[in-house]
């Protein structure tokens, strides 16, 4: 029996042997994570502390510390899936962890990402992290410090978008002063501009309502060849005021850099103006009779209704703002031109020769904007 208890005791003390040597091996791999850190050379922080993190040869603040190197090593290498599974781990072994001044931005959003998932609240003091109230000022509160959260989680926003429409008619039935079946005529795109602002309510993590109001001009081109003598070419602008509405279904709000989002919804438009000029030019002769701008408002409905479907990006500016950029496709769902004006009585018909055709307008626009965050102090 003395001789078991004997051989228990130096098993004992052998095991508590091989786990201090663990310890002190890791302390060292620590010193060197720490050292190459610095120097920039990230990719090796893993593979010097991963280990020592999974066997606990560290503890306390050592392995606080050492989440943190290979987190913010993942970060710059943009490892985002394998920074996020870490932090689940950290926020699950440190919960009462809470941002710091020295800590880089991205690492902040994610900490604060995996901590709402948890139900805890990012701005909350910190519990038993042992940081002193100096860490932190009166007037400076975590979430005055960093930015918060992923680039799809703000809350409702309002800003300002512009925008470059590229509108592309489609000929429902054309038309022509000379014989249709033999005019040569096809419509031509050109760039547009358009300026307002926009809003989104959160309605989920994921799914926004989106709305706007937006002054657009846009133009399209169109040639033709009436008679076998002339060809002309004909300029069309129309003012609009446009109220998208819209869902926002974002792809992954909780990423720090960017999110992706798909867009879709109705645009109803009111016309406020529309022109038309152009040019004729002759056969045989090098000749060109230009026709001046004309109103031709009278020869176009009103009211338009289109479809939208898009995407695009939005980028943190700060904490209180994001960016965005986005590309959509519109479709008019009604007819544009009005029949009782399809050949205005002006210089457009009796010197261009120019017919309105039935046509629909489709459009390409690509949109940037800012928007500031309402729930945010």
């Amino acid at each position: 029996m003395p001789q078991r208890i004997v051989i228990s005791l130096l098993l004992c003390l052998g095991l508590q042997t091989i786990k201090a040597q663990d310890l002190v091996d890791c302390t060292y791999l620590l010193e060197d994570a720490r050292e190459a850190y610095e120097a920039g050379m990230v990719e090796l922080v893993p593979e010097l502390l991963l280990e020592c993190i999974q066997t606990n040869g560290l503890s306390g603040e050592a392995k606080k510390e050492a989440y943190k190197l290979v987190l913010n090593s993942y970060i710059f290498d943009y490892l985002s899936a394998e920074a996020d599974s870490l932090m689940d781990r950290f926020v699950l072994e440190f919960p009462d962890y809470r941002a710091m001044n020295s800590d880089p931005q991205e690492f902040v959003f994610l900490l604060e990402s995996h901590l709402r998932d948890l139900g805890i609240d990012p701005d909350s003091r910190p519990g038993d992290m042992g940081l002193t109230d100096t860490e932190y000022t009166d007037t400076e509160s975590p979430r005055q410090r960093v930015f918060t959260g992923g680039a799809g989680e703000y809350g409702n926003s309002v800003g300002f978008v512009f925008g470059i429409p590229f509108s592309f008619p489609k000929t429902l039935e054309g038309y022509s002063l000379g014989d249709p079946e033999s005019d040569d005529s096809h419509f031509g795109f050109l760039p547009g501009i358009q300026l307002g602002a926009s809003g989104n309510l959160i309605l989920r993590r994921r799914l926004e309502v989106s709305g706007g109001l937006l002054y657009s001009m846009s133009r399209f081109s169109y040639v033709a060849t009436p008679l076998s003598f002339t060809t002309y070419r004909y300029v069309e602008a129309q003012h609009q005021l446009l109220v998208p509405v819209s869902a926002v279904f974002k792809i992954n709000p909780e990423d720090i850099r960017m999110c992706y989002y798909l867009r879709g919804g109705l645009e109803p438009g009111f016309l406020l103006r529309a022109s038309g000029k152009g040019t004729r030019t002759y056969t045989n002769s090098p000749d060109e009779l230009p026709v001046e701008r004309n109103n031709i408002t009278a020869s176009r409905k009103r009211f338009s209704l289109n479809v939208l479907l898009g995407g695009g990006v939005r980028i943190p500016f700060n904490q209180h703002a994001f960016i965005y950029a986005e590309a959509g496709i519109s479709s008019d769902l009604l007819r544009s031109n009005r029949d009782v004006n399809r050949y205005p009585n002006n210089d457009l018909t009796w010197v261009l020769f120019h017919a309105n055709s039935d046509f629909r307008v489709h459009q390409l626009t690509l949109r940037a904007g800012i928007c500031w965050d309402l729930t945010k102090e």
